[in-house]
């Protein structure tokens, strides 16, 4: 605490100095908090005519100069001035951060009067001894600096703790948008999307993306992104169905803001030099790939051979999701052959593989299953001993499925496109020969057949599953 009269509180950088007036800003009314065994140095700038008197107390205890306090009171004619308190055995008058470093004072006033009487007089502030003095004790050294062995001084940032204010709540604001999202945007069928906006308002907002009102998030097929006040939402491939409205939201505790795009697909356009362009035909496999068993750790190949067609793309899939090119899985053309190659197999790399080929006229794939061997671990059974391998076939002719197991299964399921087949439609057959061979077998194929098949056997030890493809052309595809 601390007294001054005649007294006049207001803001630095409001006052003006009047005729016979005081005035104590700066720290007061703040709250500082520092380490035990640091120094404290409270700075409180003041200026009045005639001249004002001051102390400081601790509660109600006044503070009087001792060896580990040092209180002076200097008075500026025109500028304020500094008091410096201190808890530390050294500390110097350092100038307060922001303020005009202070001119040489016309008047100092001590906080101790001196005696009149023939007493011991009272002990002097000891805020700034001459470093040349011989005092006995050691040199102090400004605050907030620190000596190496060399003797020079450096800023040390545990020595000086400086008084953060909190942020400036004018600066805060409700979220907006300074770059926003197209109105409408149409774009062909197969091409790449990327909605883009650039987002504003304090505290940071919260980004969120809706199509059609409903809300979307990031995908295989959805990229969704937010940084440094920038969104974006980008589809490498767009087909019809991404048609529609598409709304970025942000939020933050003062409210809500969105901007919208109405995208519209067009039709992919036909070009006779294209992919699968006019006069071309669909693809067709002519040799399918292999289901196999692989240990685990070593490298495998899967094969396909892909005619037919002048143009058209190759895509893998691992349980039905497309696979990305890398280290790991690399996609080789030799010829008509098309190869993914798998570096290294792990337990996880187990499952249905897929080798799609496509154009503009249509696809046409080809699917294997994957089983990992683990080193001292048993087979899942019941285990294939022969599995089933997909086909193609000219329509109307038939398609037979013939599969094996190393022990007998208590049933045996075949599905397609994920559906039980109707065992009771006299379209297919199902066959058995002992107690570990099974066949499915479609005498007349349309093309309605075409499809991903499954066969799954269970035993009281689980089940196991096989998967394979069906494709059907017409004699002038072919």
């Amino acid at each position: 605490m601390m007294v001054a009269a005649p007294l006049t509180t207001m803001p630095l950088s409001s006052w003006t100095r009047p005729p016979d007036a005081g005035c104590l800003d700066g720290l007061l009314g703040k709250k500082l908090k520092v380490r035990a065994g640091e120094p404290i140095d409270i700075k409180i700038p003041m200026s009045g005519a005639p001249q004002p008197a001051c102390e400081w107390s601790k509660g109600k205890t006044k503070i009087e100069p001792s060896k580990r306090t040092s209180v002076s009171c200097l008075l500026f004619t025109f500028h304020p001035c500094c008091i410096t308190i201190t808890s530390d055995r050294r500390y110097l008058e350092t100038t307060i951060k922001d303020l005009p470093a202070p001119p040489t004072p016309a008047v100092k006033v001590d906080t101790v009067p001196k005696k009149t009487t023939k007493a011991a007089p009272a002990p002097a502030p000891a805020a700034a001894p001459s470093k040349t003095e011989d005092t006995g004790k050691r040199t102090l050294k400004p605050y907030g600096k620190r000596q190496d062995s060399t003797g020079s001084t450096s800023r040390s940032r545990s020595a000086t703790k400086e008084l953060e204010l909190p942020p400036d709540d004018s600066l805060m604001g409700p979220p907006g948008f300074s770059g926003e999202l197209p109105p409408n945007l149409s774009i062909k069928d197969g091409e790449m999307l990327c909605l883009k906006c650039t987002v504003k308002g304090d505290p940071e907002p919260q980004v969120s993306w809706f199509k059609d009102s409903e809300s979307i998030s990031s995908s295989d097929i959805i990229d969704l992104k937010y940084r440094q006040g920038l969104a974006s939402l980008t589809i490498n491939e767009v087909f019809p169905e991404d048609e529609g409205v598409y709304c970025c939201k942000a939020t933050n505790s003062l409210g809500t803001a969105e901007t919208k795009c109405t995208l519209k697909i067009m039709p992919m356009e036909q070009q006779m030099n294209g992919k699968g362009g006019k006069g071309d035909k669909l693809p067709r496999i002519t040799d399918h790939l292999k289901s196999s068993e692989v240990q685990d750790g070593t490298s495998h190949t899967l094969s396909c051979k892909i005619g037919g067609a002048s143009k058209f793309d190759v895509v893998w899939l691992h349980n039905e999701k497309e696979i990305k090119p890398s280290k790991d899985f690399q996609y080789v053309t030799e010829g008509d052959k098309y190869l993914l190659k798998i570096a290294e197999v792990f337990p996880e790399d187990a499952g249905t593989y897929t080798c799609e080929a496509f154009n503009d006229i249509g696809e046409t794939f080809s699917s294997c299953t994957l089983t990992v061997i683990i080193p001292g671990e048993d087979k899942k059974q019941p285990a294939f001993k022969k599995y089933p391998r997909s086909q193609t076939v000219v329509e109307g002719k038939a398609a037979s499925f013939p599969v094996k197991f190393e022990k007998e299964p208590q049933k045996v399921s075949w599905l397609k496109d994920g559906k039980p087949v109707d065992e009771t439609s006299p379209r297919y057959k199902f066959m058995q020969e002992g107690k570990k061979e099974f066949a499915f077998e479609i005498p007349n194929c349309l093309p309605t057949d075409v499809g991903q098949y499954i066969v799954k056997a269970t035993s009281k030890k689980g089940e196991t599953t096989a998967a394979f493809s069906l494709n059907v052309h017409s004699a002038d595809e072919l």
